[in-house]
């Protein structure tokens, strides 16, 4: 077979590669490319050793197959033979930016032991699929494994839930990431407080609003109060994004007036905070209240002054406009004098 495909000329083998992309990308031909794949499957002749002697192109077209990703038949993917052969055998992670032999270290996983391939470094527990977002609470992460899920992933699973507060007094709940690979509970508010505080300001307009998205699902069902809070926060920004009523920068800053509100109650003495719980959480929403008061009343001065601004903008140039007027009617109505006055000495 390796002597074949290097009779191949490179338009068979472009057309080759352009027929596998159809079959991979076009939904209405997904059972055509299942059937393929479950036909390569049934095949047990393909050892290490078979592979290894395989071409190199053939074996893209296997790994491509196998693994459904149109990315190893791209020009620019650049693999050793080797590499390619383990990732037919799942022994290497077929993720082209991680490629990380596998399992990556045998911790008693009981995910990176029975599910074959699974890669814990960039792989969703749930779905074990990868991408390749970064900076996001698209993913949420284990603090104990640090195996990581989908967000989305876990909310259909039920993985993000309330349980009981890690720090927090007796009694209360908390938003937690329950992993299926140890069984850790991770809280959920800090790691989103994080990813906003460091990376929000990077983000575009429409990232900004898929990750205040992420975060309002994630804290759907908090039964605690930032949870609660934090939730009704990021739907209300979510909807003035969309409705253009509010900038992406106003909306940082609304997030991070939030976040450090909230730091500023936790960071008070315990003496003050062994009091009735109502008292602790009325005290609590009327200082997150203020701030944002300050917040808005802050962007409407700003806006209010603006409006001033353009106010005398638009009388200067009104003023302007009449005075280049009354300029140009006057040379037109001398003009016309002029031109009466010429016609009276033409008729003496």
């Amino acid at each position: 077979m390796a002597q074949i495909m290097q009779q191949l000329d490179d338009e068979t083998v472009e057309s080759t590669k352009e027929y596998l992309r159809n079959l991979i990308t076009m939904p209405e031909r997904i059972y055509e490319f299942v059937s393929l794949q479950n036909r390569l499957d049934e095949r047990s002749d393909l050892t290490n050793q078979t592979l290894l002697n395989c071409h190199k192109i053939q074996l893209e077209f296997l790994v491509s197959i196998r693994t459904g990703l149109g990315s190893f038949l791209s020009e620019n993917t650049r693999l050793l033979t080797s590499e390619l052969v383990e990732i037919f055998l799942l022994e290497r992670c077929r993720n082209i930016n991680c490629r990380r032999l596998l399992p990556i270290e045998d911790h008693g996983c009981k995910i990176c032991s029975t599910k074959k391939g699974f890669c814990s470094e960039c792989m969703c527990l749930v779905c074990l699929k990868f991408d390749c977002a970064n900076n996001t609470c698209s993913w949420v992460g284990c603090d104990a494994c640090l195996h990581w899920c989908h967000a989305v992933c876990g909310i259909h699973r039920n993985l993000i839930k309330p349980g009981p507060s890690l720090k927090g007094p007796s009694g209360t709940t908390e938003m937690q990431f329950y992993c299926l690979g140890c069984g850790h509970a991770s809280e959920m508010f800090g790691f989103v407080k994080d990813v906003f505080m460091s990376c929000a300001k990077e983000w575009g307009e429409e990232t900004l609003m898929k990750e205040l998205d992420y975060v309002r699902k994630i804290f759907q069902g908090s039964e605690d109060f930032k949870g609660k809070e934090l939730h009704e926060k990021t739907d209300v920004l979510h909807t003035k994004l969309v409705t253009k009523t509010i900038s992406p920068s106003d909306a940082c800053d609304f997030i991070f007036q939030f976040f450090n509100a909230i730091k500023t109650i936790e960071d008070e003495p315990s003496m003050k905070r062994s009091k009735k719980d109502e008292v602790d959480c009325l005290g609590s929403i009327v200082r997150i209240k203020e701030a944002e008061a300050q917040l808005f009343q802050s962007h409407a001065a700003d806006a209010r002054g603006e409006a001033v601004s353009l106010r005398r903008l638009a009388q200067l140039e009104n003023k302007k406009l009449n005075e280049m007027y009354y300029e140009k009617l006057s040379k037109l109505c001398l003009q016309e004098t002029e031109e009466r006055r010429r016609k009276k000495i033409g008729r003496a």
